[in-house]
């Protein structure tokens, strides 16, 4: 699941290191692929700290909500008619459809969530800001990763950017599909695919509709 996704789960839990860690996870990645953190091996060293044990309660489920989220029926036949769907549009390049397929349903359902009212993206980058710095370094320090500055330079550019309240815009979804395949691929897109990905994107959120909510109805109650 993207953000806006994993934070449905904390919005109403008025502890901002607990909706930062539930999308810490994905937030190191993208500041650096290379950095592999296996929390669960560092619990024992968090101690009795109220803020520590909250970043590391949202990060625990982030992985769960992504384990139950992938292995859902919802996940198969979704993204294999998405895939069917954007394949087309991509024939000509190297972005493999299946992985297309993946990353779109995530950022649909961070769509229908911002255009149904369940996320406000303002509540959410608040949150962000409120967590504490100083708690952050000091988990990532536990989990080996003894130089912090990297990350700080993108969490300071993921919330300067404020970008994932523009996902209610179609193109701008389908503009975040081709940057994110342009970290895998050499990838040329023309005017036309970008229209043709578009006009498949809006279609497939109108199915959706009514629907969508029932993979967050059936992950809610199974997270730790």
């Amino acid at each position: 699941m993207n953000f806006l996704s994993h934070y449905y789960f904390e919005r109403y839990s008025h502890n901002p290191e607990l909706v930062l860690g539930s999308i810490l996870p994905d937030l190191v990645k993208n500041a650096a692929k290379e950095v592999n953190i296996q929390a669960h091996k560092y619990e024992t060293k968090l101690g009795n700290n109220p803020k520590l044990n909250s970043l590391y309660q949202g990060w625990m489920r982030h992985i769960e909500t992504d384990r139950l989220f992938h292995n859902a029926p919802f996940f198969y036949e979704n993204t294999h008619e998405l895939k069917l769907l954007l394949a087309p549009a991509v024939e000509t390049t190297a972005i493999r459809p299946s992985f297309l397929s993946h990353i779109a349903l995530e950022l649909l359902l961070d769509h229908l969530l911002l255009e149904n009212g369940l996320v406000n993206e303002n509540d959410f980058y608040a949150y962000l800001t409120a967590a504490d710095r100083d708690t952050v370094a000091r988990f990532l320090k536990i989990c080996d990763i003894p130089d912090t500055a990297f990350f700080f330079t993108y969490f300071d550019s993921f919330i300067r950017a404020r970008y994932v309240g523009s996902y209610r815009e179609f193109e701008q979804i389908t503009f975040a599909l081709i940057n994110i395949c342009r970290r895998l691929w050499q990838v040329v897109i023309t005017a036309d695919q970008k229209k043709q990905i578009t006009a498949s994107l809006r279609d497939y959120a109108k199915k959706m509709t009514g629907n969508f909510n029932l993979i967050f109805d059936e992950i809610g109650p199974l997270l730790p």
